[in-house]
Parts: C-alpha cells; sequence; structure tokens
C-alpha cells in the first residue's frame, strides 16, 4: 500500500523560491529576503485542538517567522480583501468594489450573501494578525463609522449556521489574544484630512462608534503637527485617545516605528482601504495579503465587462511575480473552501530586521 507524501508547507515554499530565482523572476536580494523572512505555518487542529476549524482551514500561513517578525523596526503588517471574477471564462480578472453600491459592493461580489469561506478566513485573519492593532485610513473610519473592527463582524455571520467552527473562533481569540492590549490606529495624514472629513462635527454628535468612549476603545491617531493642532482641540490626548505624531510632513515609516517602540506591537491588520494599503505596500511596509477570491457570482450582480472601472481590479491573471493574480506578489498559500480560493500572496519588505 503506498503512502501518500505532502510536502510541508515550508520545503514547497523554499523550492517555489528556487525556481522563481532559477528563472530570473525575482533577484538574488529578494530571494535571499524571502528565505531570511521565513514562513509561520499554523495548524488549527494540532497546534490548538481546534477542529471544527481545521477541517476547513488546515493551516494558516502568515509571511514571516516569529523570529524576524520580532526583530523588525516596524509591525509586520497585513491586509485582507475579497474579490470576485468578473467572468466564467476568458483571463481571469477580478474586482474588489462596485462603485455606487453598498459598501462597495461587497454583497454584490458575494452573490448578494456573505460566503462561508470569506467568513471564517477573515475571521481568522484578523483574530491573529488583528489581536494588537488594526489600522484604518481617516477616510475609512467616516464610511464605516458605525463599525468597531473586530472578528466578530465577520464570524457573527456563521454563527448560527455553523456553531462548532463559531466555537472554534473563540477559543482561537482566546488562546492567541490572551494578555494583548487592542489599539486602533487612525491615519490621518494632516489638518486637511480631518477638516475634509469633518470629523470634529461627528465627534461632537457622537457619530463614530470607536471614538465613543462607551466603548472603551484604544485609539492612536497618526498625523502631522499641524493635524494634532487641529484635532487635539476637539479629541483631546485621553487614557482612551493618543497621538503619534511625525513633525511638519507625515511619515508613516516614523510612525511605525514609533508605535512599536511605544507599545511593542509586533503584527498590525491595515484595514484602511486599497489606496492606503498600495502606499504602504510601495512602501514596503506591507508583509501580505489574504484574499477571498470569488466565482463569477453573475450579470446580475456584476456590470458589464466594459463598464467596470479599471481602479476597482485587485487582480488579473498572470500579473504576479510569480504568474498569478496579484501584481508585485507571490502567492504562498490557496486552500479551497466550498467553491471560494483563500489565498495568501507575500510582498518584499523594505524593514530593517535584527536591529
Amino acid at each position: 500500500m503506498l503512502t501518500s507524501f505532502v510536502v510541508p508547507t515550508n520545503l514547497r515554499y523554499k523550492t517555489q523560491l528556487s525556481l522563481l530565482f532559477d528563472k530570473g523572476v525575482i533577484s538574488e536580494n529578494v530571494y535571499n529576503h524571502f528565505i531570511e523572512r521565513g514562513l509561520k505555518v499554523i495548524s488549527p487542529s494540532s497546534d490548538y485542538g481546534l477542529y471544527s476549524l481545521g477541517e476547513f482551514l488546515p493551516e494558516i500561513v502568515i509571511g514571516a517567522s516569529d523570529e524576524y517578525i520580532c526583530n523588525m523596526e516596524v509591525p509586520y503588517q497585513a491586509t485582507s480583501y475579497i474579490a470576485a471574477r468578473t467572468g466564467n471564462t476568458g483571463k481571469a480578472v477580478y474586482i474588489y468594489k462596485i462603485n455606487d453600491r453598498p459598501g462597495g459592493g461587497v454583497l454584490s461580489l458575494t452573490g448578494g450573501i456573505r460566503k462561508f469561506g470569506d467568513s471564517i478566513f477573515a475571521s481568522t485573519h484578523r483574530i491573529l494578525l488583528g489581536r494588537e492593532a488594526m489600522m484604518i485610513s481617516a477616510d475609512n473610519l467616516v464610511v464605516n463609522k458605525e463599525q468597531i473592527w473586530n472578528w466578530q463582524f465577520f464570524g457573527n455571520t456563521i454563527r448560527e449556521s455553523n456553531p462548532s467552527i463559531y466555537e472554534d473562533l473563540v477559543k482561537l481569540s482566546e488562546k492567541v489574544g490572551k494578555g494583548s492590549e487592542f489599539r486602533q490606529i487612525v491615519v490621518a495624514r494632516s489638518d486637511k484630512t480631518f477638516r475634509r472629513l469633518n470629523i470634529a462635527g461627528l465627534c461632537r454628535d457622537n457619530q463614530i462608534k470607536i471614538l465613543d468612549p462607551k466603548h472603551g476603545i484604544k485609539v492612536t491617531l497618526l498625523t502631522n503637527d499641524s493635524g494634532y493642532e487641529y484635532a487635539s482641540n476637539f479629541l483631546p490626548e485621553s487614557d482612551l485617545i493618543e497621538y503619534i505624531i511625525t513633525g511638519k510632513d507625515f511619515d508613516m515609516y516614523l510612525a511605525m516605528i514609533k508605535f512599536r517602540k511605544l507599545h511593542g506591537t509586533d503584527m498590525i491588520l491595515n484595514d484602511g482601504g486599497r489606496i492606503m494599503s498600495n502606499s504602504i505596500r510601495d512602501q514596503g511596509l506591507l508583509g501580505e495579503e489574504r484574499i477571498t477570491l470569488e466565482p463569477y457570482p453573475g450579470d446580475q450582480f456584476i456590470p458589464h465587462r466594459s463598464k467596470l472601472d479599471q481602479q476597482n481590479v485587485l487582480g488579473i491573471e498572470g500579473t504576479g511575480i510569480d504568474g498569478g493574480e496579484i501584481e508585485n506578489g507571490i502567492k504562498v498559500q490557496s486552500i479551497r473552501i466550498n467553491d471560494e480560493l483563500a489565498n495568501v500572496y507575500l510582498y518584499p519588505l523594505k524593514v530593517r530586521s535584527g536591529v
């Protein structure tokens, strides 16, 4: 009787990098960077005894080892999206947003319902990578002012239909989040951002949920000198509100260094929106992206391709470093959950480690 052999994820990853290097797709510097970073591979079943969750997510990959993350001068940063295929045939094009539809058309991308695979994939991502801090743009804060950024936002969609998986998510949150102090980070680059979004008026009317003191959420605002001078008048520093100021000009890299030194936070989940996450990636501060790829939900949900806004395209088959869907990214994991693909992509980092 033949015994099947499953190649360990870390070994498969190293082989993948070697092939890309040998073909000249990545440079020696990029190859060495990814090798040095390594991967962290979590098994919900064997590591935590979460067998219901492990049935659907046998492994959860984080795109750097604990040792590498520990030695970074800034927190390791990740983001996540859901994207739908825009047609059943031809070269795969995936969009993450539909203009002029509520919530950016997320429910349209998934055929009018919150899908099971994305719910558990997004929940685990928020639990594992966002347990200490989540970062959003001030624009996202205002658009989603009624939202509190926690894993239950996704987990509650499966609470009744899949109670055993929901209970495993609760247990995972308790195990990895024990003793962690959570902070919500908001990026407002200058006073112009606060003024443009009328955040003073929204705060005065107590319309932003995470800034309502009754919820007890600790918030760190990243801004420059003018942003602090303006915002501190209506959002003074307190036990719940703090500012990290980078000088006359806003400097995200410096803000991240200061945040890590101040709180010792080693991971941040970036939920700031595509414009902000792309800028973070381009600065070499975004390590990975978790994306749930959805099948084509149908003509009634996706507008005709000729009418699609190209700015809403998240990925196109063949544009990745490795020939995958995500430009500048390397796909290191793909798990099929029913008709969804739960994928993890890595980006090269430009941050110092070993300091």
